[in-house]
């Protein structure tokens, strides 16, 4: 287990640092890229900065559908469904502007709508907060 936990550690900082050094513009063709089923593998941030993978019998999966829906499914129950906004907004990772996707959701304290920096490369998906010690969210596509 501890190995286990280790080894996802070092693929999510390794992932977080490859897609914050990066120098990206954005992909006119990343709402195709990201339709399918993005399973959570392990979240990383917040003041500590600790790596925490998904425990062992539990999924969480992101599905995104044509048209800008999405689903939230949680231990194969649908959690949280509506539709998904990209955009771009300059990142605090790289100072860049990247893509950024935005859900159905509103900051509290801003009342604007939450954006989410997003970094996708191949089968890996990472949603950042895009503020100082947010977290980062790790998903491999469901094949």
């Amino acid at each position: 287990m501890d190995m286990k936990v280790y080894f996802l550690a070092i693929i999510a900082f390794t992932t977080v640092g490859f897609y914050a050094c990066e120098k990206q513009k954005s992909d006119p063709n990343i709402e195709q890229k990201i339709i399918g089923k993005w399973e959570l593998k392990s979240s990383s941030g917040g003041f500590t900065g600790k790596t925490i993978p998904i425990e062992e019998g539990k999924s969480s999966v992101l599905a995104f559908k044509s048209k800008s829906t999405y689903q939230q499914i949680e231990n194969g129950s649908v959690v949280k469904e509506g539709k998904y906004v990209l955009s771009e907004v300059k990142s605090i990772y790289s100072g860049q502007l990247e893509t950024a996707i935005s859900f159905n959701e509103t900051d509290p304290i801003s009342k604007e709508q939450r954006k989410y920096v997003l970094g996708l490369r191949n089968d890996s998906l990472l949603i950042s907060d895009n503020y100082y010690d947010g977290y980062s969210k790790f998903y491999l596509r469901v094949k």
